[in-house]
């Protein structure tokens, strides 16, 4: 099973550098945004940030993943 405290300590040393991570590639697809609708515009920006958080989620988890199984 795997252990919250260890997932917490994983998040909380991570956090900032995701953060970190995030808003650069954000700021840099947003300077892309074509639209000219701010309504289309605002949705973009939703779906970029959406995909951006997802896919560190995603690329997080594999890495916790991997960690662990070297752990053990």
């Amino acid at each position: 099973m795997i252990n919250k405290e260890i997932i917490n300590e994983f998040f909380e040393n991570n956090l900032e550098l995701i953060e970190e991570n995030i808003q650069k590639e954000y700021h840099k697809r947003i300077k892309q945004i074509q639209e000219k609708k701010e309504e289309e515009r605002n949705n973009i920006k939703m779906s970029i940030i959406s995909e951006l958080y997802y896919k560190k989620g995603f690329e997080d988890g594999i890495n916790y993943i991997v960690k662990l199984l070297k752990i053990e």
